[in-house]
This record gives C-alpha cells, sequence and structure tokens, in this order.
C-alpha cells in the first residue's frame, strides 16, 4: 500500500468517524467493516470469510487476555 493510498483510507475513516449524528451502532459498523477489510488483506490468498473472522476472533481474546492482565 503507498502512502498517499493509506492517507486516503485514514481520511475518509475519519470524516466517518467526525460525524456529528454518528451513534453507537454507526460507530461498531465502522469498526466491523474496517477489521473485515484489514484481516482479508493480511492473507490474500485465503477469500474464506469465516478464516476472516477467525481470525479476528484471535486478536480480539489476545488483546482481552492481555487488558485483563494490565488491570
Amino acid at each position: 500500500m503507498t502512502k498517499e493510498k493509506h492517507d486516503e483510507i485514514m481520511t475518509n475513516i475519519m470524516k466517518q468517524l467526525d460525524q456529528d449524528d454518528l451513534d453507537l451502532g454507526d460507530g461498531i459498523a465502522i469498526w466491523h467493516s474496517l477489521g473485515r477489510f484489514l484481516f482479508s488483506h493480511l492473507d490474500t490468498e485465503n477469500t474464506d470469510i469465516s478464516k476472516v473472522y477467525k481470525e479476528m476472533n484471535n486478536y480480539l481474546s489476545e488483546m482481552e487476555k492481555m487488558t485483563t492482565k494490565s488491570n
């Protein structure tokens, strides 16, 4: 990914998050879409959505373990 493409994507995400009428459901939808995008592009050979969700779930489990250990 080029710096320009990265900046374009991040600018679009921030525009969505800066909307005044954004509610929790909208924020979760943006987060979910971003997660699916990121995780599906980590392994471009595998487009199986169940594997993408499994990898997302593994990541979230690791983050939860790290958070609970630090509290």
